[in-house]
């Protein structure tokens, strides 16, 4: 039996940094013994982020302030913004539009009552369900900011997450863990791992020599150089359920600096996948995620280059766009004897509502949580962690297959991703139960589910709104008994929406009040 005194984390990056703050500020204190938790980043200075996941969830705020980084010092160090909502484009047509929200923000009265049952009786239900239930997505159309001053005191008035720049995020959390938490780090490159009947033994590195530990964390990306090439763990393949696997990247500046700055996440469906679209302070960042069996990487380029050409006087360079080529799927196990996999050696899902930050944060805080004393319990720690990794990541490629299964686009990718041999199990049969019922928060009720009942309200709901014949009234035997409780709800969002614009600061005014 040896202690769990030294950590070390193969590899920078998002994942390696804020795994590093996560463990470092969570075991700060010597044990009993006085033996203090050393963590080390061996990180090389040849490989650079990937740079996809620019936009979080809420969590990120907790994760932040749990490792001592104050919200003013993202925005102003690392290009961050607001983030309250994701907007789907054209994921489905209907009479009342094509565009509908998924707010971070609960609908109106969520904390007594799910309205929704109510809204789909209601017989003259006007809009979306999102601007019927929840006023954010009227702040997101009108620019206005989740809060009114850069006060770090200032409570917020609506839920939200950020936008962030991936390299500047990276050298703030990196910069804080080394000075603040006491993390080593060691600029170098790993060129052997060094397996043994624990798991990895040691790693050597190239001017460091050998380096060991009782517990190494293998974020070192697609490379994956301790869970898969050293220890053989291979990924349980998840293509079937989601197509995509290239991913074209451009960063765009603002064409005027004093534009406004979307306070969403723009998701736009395209011909063989869909494109993101993320507002920072001084650029956008793009990306067109799509399947290359369903479209040729000429033609992807070329659909990319029509969208960003929308945005732009400028000619768009189809040559400055970053190609990135991506398996797929997760580990059959997180956790191998002495060796846990965060973030791209984890797995991969397409970076549709922020999943892979999301992953990462509950991979790091389920590990800083549950660090293991000893090896001796370790074993026991591996297969819990495992347990709810994989659930975890079956959850969150049920949510995003949600997405397509629900379009009435007729191009082939789309066509394809409704087959019912491509959804998973769990989803095709709470779908089947959706027709006749509303959604249930009894229906993700596990520790491993990773979107919550109303998630899935927001998207079922604004995908097929009030138009389709699925989750119509009639077909619920069900009592309804709350009905003036659920129309003063209705009414109350629609006076907060009245208020709020009033009252609330632009987007890029707050932004530019904490400088």
């Amino acid at each position: 039996m040896s202690q769990i005194n030294r950590i070390i984390i193969v590899g920078g990056g998002t994942a390696g940094w804020l795994t590093a703050g996560l463990l470092a500020a969570t075991h700060s204190e010597p044990d009993k013994d006085g033996n203090k938790l050393t963590v080390t980043v061996v990180e090389s200075d040849t490989v650079h982020p990937i740079g996809v996941g620019e936009g979080t969830w809420p969590t990120m705020r907790r994760t932040l302030s749990k490792i001592g980084i104050p919200e003013a010092d993202l925005i102003k160090r690392a290009g961050a913004t607001f983030k309250q909502a994701s907007k789907f484009v054209n994921w489905h047509k209907n009479e009342t539009g094509n565009a509908y929200y998924h707010p971070f923000s609960a609908p109106q009265g969520s904390a007594n009552l799910d309205i929704t049952p109510y809204w789909l009786s209601s017989q003259d239900k006007k809009g979306q369900y999102a601007n019927d239930v929840c006023f954010q997505p009227e702040l997101c159309e009108a620019g206005l900011a989740p809060k009114i001053s850069a006060h770090p005191n200032q409570s917020f008035v609506a839920n939200y997450g950020y936008h962030l720049d991936a390299g500047q995020f990276i050298d703030l959390i990196r910069t804080h863990c080394t000075q603040k938490l006491g993390v080593r780090r060691i600029v170098d490159d790993v060129i052997s791992v060094n397996p043994n009947e624990n798991g990895i033994g040691s790693v050597e590195t190239r001017n460091s020599g050998n380096l060991t530990a009782e517990l190494y964390i293998d974020c070192s990306g697609f490379s994956s150089l301790l869970i898969e090439k050293a220890l053989s763990v291979e990924l349980v393949d998840a293509s079937r359920y989601l197509f995509s696997d290239r991913a074209l990247v451009c960063q765009m500046p603002y064409e005027d600096t004093n534009s406004p700055i979307a306070c969403y996440t723009q998701s736009t469906a395209q011909e063989a996948g869909w494109i993101w679209d993320i507002a920072l302070q001084h650029r956008r960042g793009t990306g067109y995620v799509y399947s290359s069996k369903h479209q040729s990487d000429d033609a992807a380029r070329d659909t990319f280059a029509k969208y960003l050409a929308q945005y732009t006087n400028a000619p768009v360079d189809k040559s400055a766009f970053r190609e990135i080529r991506f398996s797929t799927g997760y580990r059959r196990k997180f956790w191998e004897k002495n060796c846990v996999a965060i973030g791209l050696s984890s797995g991969f899902l397409e970076p549709l509502e922020a999943s892979s930050l999301m992953l990462i944060e509950q991979s790091a805080t389920l590990l800083a949580e549950q660090l293991p004393a000893n090896t001796q319990v370790m074993p026991h720690v591996e297969h819990r962690f495992n347990e709810q990794l994989q659930g975890m990541w079956e959850s969150a490629i049920d949510f995003l297959k949600l997405h397509y299964v629900l379009s009435n686009n007729n191009a082939a990718f789309w066509k394809d991703s409704r087959l019912e041999q491509s959804i998973p199990s769990r989803l095709l049969s709470l779908l089947k139960e959706w027709q006749f019922r509303p959604i249930l928060d009894r229906d993700f009720s596990k520790s491993s589910d990773t979107f919550s009942a109303q998630s899935y309200r927001y998207i079922l709901y604004g995908m097929l709104n009030s138009n389709s014949n699925i989750n119509s009234a009639s077909t619920y035997r069900r009592t309804l008994k709350h009905a003036e409780f659920a129309d003063k709800q209705l009414s109350l969002n629609q006076a907060l929406i009245k208020q709020l614009k009033s009252r609330m600061p632009s987007h890029r005014g707050l932004i530019e009040s904490f400088y």
